[in-house]
């Protein structure tokens, strides 16, 4: 009688905690969205959102650059992180003595662990004045920003990408192996292959960090608002210029409004990557 009453509380637990879950979404999503309804409300919004100005308090709230700055810096970041991120987790799953994989797999966590601001901190001592001797300007820009961002996504890349390749049974492996292919060739033709939805998985996570990412972009980006004229531009992001105006303008004006539009954009491309990650499992 005890068991079953136990059994029947941690039921109704995980319901109302899952009710709770919920709950605390849907009013999340309904705030920034009751918040956001007087801009998308204005007459000519869509013209006015996906203009290139900014300057919330001459009625000027084009999210453009912001878009745009996400856009690349994420697209960017990406394009370098996952070579070496692939290389890393082949490395730690596959050719490393098994002695040593473990100990591999706990460095690449604790990496993960690291705070977005040691990067960024990292990234204005050593990333900005490399980009300004190159290429001139101050170094804050959209270049620096995607180093500095690939350099955070690589070890959260490598642990994902690592524990992709470690799903795929060995049977397959030693089935290849015996057949007289190569490492190499079971590598390729028969690993990734295997290991593909848990790959693209994780590369859609890494993307969803990438866009979330505010505090390590923000030191090294440089903040300007306007349409960036090149990766060695200052920028902004959709994150970093919520963190940027969320003091100027408070609850009830035009402004917040504004923000609060950004944050129902990047609300909606998580969205968007969620379904698209249900959708892979499901079509595998």
């Amino acid at each position: 009688m005890r068991e079953r009453w136990r059994e029947m509380m941690m039921t109704r637990l995980t319901w109302a905690l899952s009710g709770a879950f919920v709950i605390m979404g849907l009013g999340l999503m309904a705030s920034v969205l009751v918040g956001s309804w007087p801009i998308l409300m204005a007459p000519h919004s869509l013209g006015r959102l996906l203009s290139p100005l900014w300057d919330p308090l001459q009625g000027q709230w084009g999210i453009l650059p912001f878009i745009v700055g996400s856009s690349v810096v994420t697209l960017l970041a990406l394009c370098l992180a996952v070579p070496f991120a692939l290389a890393s987790a082949i490395s730690v799953s596959r050719m490393l003595p098994p002695v040593v994989r473990p100990h591999a797999t706990r460095v690449l966590a604790a990496l993960t662990a690291i705070p977005s601001v040691v990067f960024g901190w990292w990234g204005l001592q050593m990333v900005v004045p490399v980009v300004r001797n190159l290429g001139g300007g101050s170094g804050f820009s959209l270049l620096a920003a995607a180093i500095v961002l690939a350099v955070m996504l690589w070890p959260t890349l490598s642990f994902l990408f690592a524990e992709a390749l470690q799903s795929v049974s060995p049977s397959y492996v030693d089935a290849s192996l015996a057949l007289g292919a190569t490492p190499d060739q079971t590598l390729v033709r028969i690993l990734i292959p295997c290991a593909m939805p848990q790959l693209i998985n994780a590369f859609l996570v890494a993307v969803a960090r990438g866009l979330g990412e505010t505090m390590a972009v923000q030191m090294v980006i440089g903040g300007q608002v306007a349409m960036p004229q090149g990766l060695l531009s200052p920028g902004a992001t959709l994150t970093t210029q919520l963190l940027t105006d969320a003091a100027l303008y408070p609850p009830g004006t035009r402004g917040h409004a504004a923000l609060d539009v950004m944050a129902l954009a990047l609300v909606a491309a998580m969205a968007i990557l969620v379904r698209i990650s249900a959708r892979w499992r499901v079509g595998t």
